[in-house]
């Protein structure tokens, strides 16, 4: 009687892991889902030839896809915003192995940006600093080895690194942030680069770095806050979606360009993966900015010039 009552649970904890779009297979496969419309155009060419049982096999490829992707694309088309100065916002990851330290200070100094939210900052920093102070004269301090800088042209109150609970424990994911004056007329943001581990497999534990959100999130506050770095993480996978409910009521302002790889061994690819993002409360409304290229990393950045909501508009 026991065997079959321990039989019968282990079905239903199986199904209920099967039908749950939290769980890390199904995240892995949403992840990847540019690949599987690559490989759903590449058996409508072989079905021209062959049969079409494979002609099946991608539009079946394709619709999976396209559920996961369409939504991204939809929510990133926002109407044309006049010109305005607003503030430029840039996030790259600058690359634990950069190699060309002067030349992407230089493509960072000439971006345009106000703001510059940096990952694996150390090497670029720690070679390439005097022609960024000339830039960005008010920075976060980066010792020897640092990964997260932030770089501002405007005045900073403040920089702190990390946040601890009222245990005196970290809290969060690696996290530096600041409180930026003259962004705005209502007062100071805050403005925070991020760098989200993977975890020690490829898919990480998503579900723990949701929660460390919350915790973070509980404690810095969402008012304000503007946020990006490199969250490891597409925007067509159901983890991403997961993490975009704790970060309510801030939302995802840049708009799911592919970021990573830029070069795989020295050379130059195609991104496949939207992985970088930026976070802004719904105090801002985005416009797509380019920031050309030249930054000699692994990673591209993305950049949105950011104009404040007022009381009487609406950018929904």
């Amino acid at each position: 009687h026991y065997r079959v009552l321990l039989k019968q649970d282990a079905i239903e904890s199986d199904f209920r892991r099967l039908g749950n779009p939290q769980n890390e297979s199904a995240s892995a496969q949403a992840g990847i889902s540019p690949l599987i419309i690559a490989a759903a155009v590449i058996l409508c060419i072989f079905s021209i030839r062959y049969d079409r049982l494979v002609l099946a096999m991608a539009g079946l490829a394709a619709l999976c896809s396209v559920e996961r992707v369409a939504p991204v694309f939809l929510s990133a088309m926002q109407a044309p915003i006049p010109d305005s100065p607003g503030i430029v916002v840039l996030s790259l990851n600058a690359w634990r192995h950069q190699d060309h330290p002067k030349q992407t200070a230089r493509a960072i100094a000439a971006s345009g940006a106000d703001i510059v939210l940096l990952q694996e900052a150390g090497p670029l920093l720690s070679q390439a600093d005097t022609i960024l102070k000339r830039a960005y004269p008010f920075r976060s301090n980066c010792p020897t080895g640092c990964d997260l800088a932030i770089l501002s042209r405007l005045p900073v109150r403040e920089f702190r690194y990390r946040i601890r609970d009222s245990r005196g424990m970290l809290a969060g994911p690696r996290i530096v942030f600041g409180e930026i004056v003259g962004a705005s007329d209502l007062g100071p943001i805050t403005v925070a680069s991020i760098h989200v581990d993977r975890g020690d497999s490829p898919i990480g534990n998503r579900q723990q770095i949701v929660k460390s959100l919350d915790e973070l999130f509980a404690l810095l506050g969402k008012e304000d806050l503007i946020i990006g770095g490199d969250f490891n993480m597409t925007p067509y996978s159901f983890a991403f979606a997961k993490m975009d409910q704790a970060m309510f009521p801030i939302r995802r302002v840049s708009f799911g360009d592919h970021s990573y790889p830029s070069q795989i061994a020295g050379l130059p690819t195609i991104p496949l993966f939207a992985i970088d993002h930026i976070y802004a409360s719904p105090r801002w409304h985005a416009a797509r900015v380019s920031v050309g290229h030249g930054f000699h990393s692994d990673h591209r950045p993305v950049a949105v010039r950011l104009l404040e909501n007022r009381p009487d508009q609406s950018h929904e």
